[in-house]
């Protein structure tokens, strides 16, 4: 005569959900995100000023103050590090890039947004802690006048009526020149993401090399994106 296996009193309290150990072990947790470290960013902090220097220990090349031509807080992002230096591009320099020392004339900072363009595509993402927060349509530089690629920081918050209606509601003014203007050229060298009062003209390759953007997202860009956040410009 066959016996009919029996389960373990345990199992079958657990196939029927009655398993006191069942309240008592926690469900399997999400796993951990793991973010980007952070960019750092240098503040040059009030009445400081600090030098930048063609090479870790070279020559003096600039001298910046605590405040920017346009009156913002003058704020870094470091680049590249080497010991006590950091690598910067320099607004002053028209974008090239120079070193400075790492000492108590800043103020260290990190940020985890970054604005990420890509020209081919005509395209700004806005990036927060690695996720892709909106991907806007931009106008690029028109063929005569290539928006420059490279890595670059928003150095400014502007009003775009200061400057001319041509740049809309919002300037992000970025921390080098235009190096290639269309001929005749009259206007600011310094490149920027911007406003335009040609909102049609946006996802074209039609500018004097800035990036044009729609007023709402411009506008959503300067609650959000601070001053110092990186930039990278590709083709």
């Amino acid at each position: 005569m066959r016996h009919r296996a029996t389960l373990p009193a345990a199992l079958l309290l657990l196939l029927a959900g009655l398993c006191p150990l069942a309240a008592a072990v926690p469900a399997a947790a999400a796993p951990a995100r793991d973010p980007a470290a952070p960019t750092l960013l240098l503040r040059v902090r009030a009445h400081g000023r600090v030098r930048l220097h063609h090479r870790p220990g070279g020559r003096v090349v600039a001298v910046l103050r605590n405040r920017t031509e346009f009156g913002s807080h003058t704020v870094l992002t470091v680049l590249a590090r080497r010991g006590s230096w950091a690598q910067v591009s320099a607004a002053v320099l028209g974008g090239r890039r120079a070193w400075l020392r790492v000492d108590g004339h800043v103020a260290r900072r990190g940020t985890r947004w970054e604005l990420r363009a890509d020209i081919s595509a005509r395209s700004l993402q806005v990036v927060h802690d690695g996720r892709l927060l909106h991907d806007y349509r931009v106008a690029v530089g028109a063929p005569i006048s290539p928006t420059p690629t490279g890595r670059f920081q928003v150095t400014d918050k502007l009003r775009g009526p200061r400057f001319g209606t041509s740049y809309g509601c919002c300037i992000l003014a970025l921390s080098t020149d235009q190096p290639h203007p269309p001929p005749g050229w009259t206007g600011m060298a310094r490149m920027a993401v911007h406003g335009t009062n040609a909102e049609r003209t946006v996802g074209g390759a039609v500018s004097a090399g800035c990036l044009h953007a729609h007023a709402a997202a411009m506008r959503w860009m300067m609650r959000h994106v601070a001053v110092g956040t990186p930039v990278v410009i590709a083709r």
